[in-house]
C-alpha cells in the first residue's frame, strides 16, 4: 500500500514490539491524517474498528481472526511490505532468508556490499525495522526476513536470497508444507534471486523459474578442498571467512552469487577487505571462554537438528565434544543428528534437556550412544564438566526452539554462560 491510500483511514497496529513501534512513527510521519489504534492480543476487540491494520511478524497470517476481519472487509498489510511499497526508486532492496544463517549471510551482504557503496544499511529482522530506513538515501538495503514476514508478502525485491529450508515453526505456519511456501514466496515475488542449489526442498519447490540462479552445484560458486570456486576456478581459501563452520562458507557461497547477480565485480582483495568486519553474532558457534582447559561453545540459535549437525561437523577434529541439546518439542525428527553422531560415537556424549530430550535420550541409548538427561541447563552443564576430558568441547546446539524453557533463544545462551560460571565458582 502506498502512503496515500492510507490517508484519512483507522489503521490499526497489531503489536507494539520493535516492529509496531517502527510502524506507529512510519504512519505519524507519512500518513498524519490517518487514526491510529494500537492493540494486542489482550485488546483484540479492537481490530474490528480499523480499516487497515498493519500486524506485527508474530502474528500468524493463519489465525482465525484475521480471516474473519478480511470477511468484513478490513485490509491488512505489514512493516515490511509498507517498505518495499513506498522505499525511493533508487534504493536496491535484498532480501535474505532461509531456515538457517539469514542473520549470517545477510551481515556478510551487507559488508561485502558496504565495499563496494558506503550508502548501504541492514534491517529487517535483524537491525533496524525496514520503515526506520524510508527516510535514509540509501543505494542498497539488506533485509533478513523470517519466514512470518515473507509469509505476506504483496511485494518483492529486487534481488533475493533463499539459503536453505527444513522443517521449523509450525506452531505459526500450521504445516511444514505452509512453511516452505511462506518461504518460497520471497523468490517468486522478487526481480530476481540466487537459490542454494544442493538443498533438497528448494529444488522441490522452486521448479521451472526464470529469475533464480543457483549457488553451492559444481557449475556455480561452491566449495571445494577448503577453497571457494567459482564453477572450475579456485578463487580463494575458505579460512578467509573469519566465521567456523562449512555451512558458513556456503552462505558466503551465497553471498559471491548474489554480488555477480547485481554485476559487481568479485575481486579476492576486495573480498577479504569486506570479511575483516565480519565478526560472528552471539549464540552462533560464539566460543564463550575455556574453563578448566574445555572450550565452551554457544550455538543456541540452532533450533533444528540439521543446524545442530552443520555445529558438530565444524568440531568434528576435536578429540571430544559433549553435545547440549533438547528443547521445545515440535514433533523434530532426530534420525539425521542421531545418524551423524554415530560416526562420533568414540568421542561424543549427548547431555539431553527437556522437553525433546526425553525422546533424545531415548533415540541415543538406542544407537549405542554415551547419553544422560538432564533437568535444566545448570544441571546438564555440570554434567558436562564431569563428562569432558580437558582439551575437549562443550557445544549447545539444541536442535530445538526455546520456548518451553525460556522467551527465546538468546536468553537460552545467556542462561548456558551463567550455568558455566556458576559452575566453576
Amino acid at each position: 500500500m502506498k502512503w496515500e491510500t492510507l490517508q484519512h483511514k483507522t489503521i490499526g497496529i497489531w503489536g507494539q514490539g520493535r516492529e509496531g513501534l517502527a510502524a506507529q512513527k512510519a504512519i505519524q510521519r507519512f500518513v498524519p491524517h490517518a487514526k491510529i489504534v494500537l492493540f494486542d492480543d489482550s485488546s483484540l476487540n479492537r481490530l474490528f474498528d480499523c480499516e487497515v491494520v498493519i500486524t506485527s511478524p508474530g502474528v500468524s497470517i493463519y489465525r482465525p481472526e484475521i480471516e474473519k476481519a478480511k470477511q468484513r472487509g478490513i485490509l491488512f498489510t505489514t512493516g515490511t511490505n509498507l517498505f518495499l511499497a513506498n522505499k525511493k526508486p533508487m534504493t536496491t532492496v535484498i532480501g535474505v532468508t532461509g531456515t538457517k544463517g539469514k542473520s549470517t549471510t545477510s551481515s556478510i551482504i551487507y559488508h561485502l556490499l558496504s565495499q563496494y557503496d558506503t550508502c548501504t544499511a541492514l534491517g529487517g529482522n535483524i537491525g533496524k525495522p525496514l520503515l526506520d530506513l524510508l527516510s535514509d538515501d540509501l543505494h542498497f538495503v539488506v533485509a533478513e526476513l523470517s519466514s512470518y514476514q515473507c509469509a505476506s508478502l504483496q511485494y518483492g525485491c529486487n534481488a533475493a536470497v533463499l539459503l536453505n529450508l527444513y522443517p521449523e515453526h509450525l506452531q505459526w505456519h500450521q504445516t511444514h508444507e505452509n512453511y516452505y511456501n511462506d518461504k518460497c514466496r520471497l523468490i517468486k515475488l522478487s526481480d530476481q534471486a540466487v537459490v542454494n542449489g544442493a538443498n533438497e526442498e528448494i529444488m522441490k519447490h522452486l521448479k521451472n523459474l526464470s529469475n533464480i540462479r543457483y549457488f553451492n552445484t559444481n557449475a556455480t560458486w561452491h566449495i571445494k578442498d577448503n577453497y571457494f570456486y567459482h564453477a572450475s576456478k579456485k578463487v580463494l581459501p575458505v579460512r578467509s571467512l573469519p566465521l567456523s563452520g562449512l555451512h558458513n562458507a556456503v552462505n558466503a557461497c551465497a553471498t559471491f552469487s548474489l554480488l555477480s547477480l547485481l554485476n559487481l565485480s568479485i575481486e579476492p582483495e576486495k573480498i577479504r577487505q569486506g570479511f575483516q568486519n565480519v565478526s560472528p553474532l552471539p549464540h552462533r558457534l560464539q566460543n564463550i571462554g575455556t574453563y578448566r582447559h574445555i572450550q565452551f561453545i554457544d550455538d543456541s540459535i540452532s533450533t533444528t537438528p540439521e543446524s545442530s549437525v552443520a555445529a558438530l561437523k565444524t568440531f568434528e577434529n576435536f578429540p571430544y565434544i559433549t553435545l547440549i541439546a533438547g528443547g521445545f518439542d515440535r514433533g523434530q525428527n532426530y534420525e539425521t543428528l542421531i545418524h551423524y553422531a554415530v560416526q562420533l560415537k568414540e568421542k561424543l556424549f549427548i547431555i539431553a534437556l527437556p522437553d525433546t530430550g526425553k525422546r533424545l535420550y531415548q533415540e541415543a541409548r538406542n544407537a549405542g550412544l554415551s547419553v544422560s538427561y538432564e533437568e535444566n541447563m545448570l544441571s546438564a552443564v555440570q554434567k558436562a564438566f564431569a563428562v569432558t576430558p580437558e582439551t575437549g568441547i562443550v557445544l549447545l546446539s539444541p536442535a530445538a526452539p526455546s520456548y518451553n524453557l525460556y522467551k527465546n533463544f538468546e536468553e537460552r545462551g545467556k542462561d548456558f554462560l551463567l550455568a558455566v560460571q556458576k559452575s566453576v565458582e
